[in-house]
């Protein structure tokens, strides 16, 4: 019976998880504060989904196109289609009601002048429902 190369054994060992994956740094955030961070993902979520969620909505406020710009809130394929970025600032919100008050304080101090930009680039909806969160209470089409 033919072994397996070595390379082959390798690549089927597990690997363990990259740092940009577990345990992504957000910069402008404390040592203590990325702790409590990671302690909430280990049971919330998954490692490192505060900084995808940062990292997306991100992108989005930092979007390249013209300066007032319209976020899609309704997918046509809803299985297949990534989540919309709303989503990522609705867990980012989630981490900012359960971290401790410091942590909390330095997280919202990251996620201000992104929340500036986007509301600067958006366009307040008179029809949205007064209850949705802030960021859902924007114009989706012209």
């Amino acid at each position: 019976m033919p072994r397996k190369a070595p390379s082959q054994v390798r690549s089927d060992l597990p690997r363990p998880p990259s740092r940009w994956d577990s345990r992504a740094v957000i910069p402008g955030i404390s040592g203590k504060a990325l702790a409590d961070i990671a302690r909430v993902e280990r049971y919330r979520y998954a490692p490192g989904a505060a900084w995808h969620a940062l990292r997306h909505w991100r992108r989005l406020v930092y979007e390249r196109g013209p300066w007032v710009m319209y976020p899609s809130f309704v997918s046509d394929y809803p299985c297949c289609d990534p989540p919309w970025i709303g989503e990522h600032r609705q867990i980012l919100e989630e981490f900012l009601a359960v971290l401790p008050r410091r942590a909390r304080r330095e997280l919202r101090a990251v996620l201000a002048p992104l929340d500036a930009r986007f509301l600067a680039r958006t366009l307040n909806d008179p029809y949205a429902a007064p209850g949705d969160p802030w960021w859902r209470r924007r114009l989706e089409t012209p």
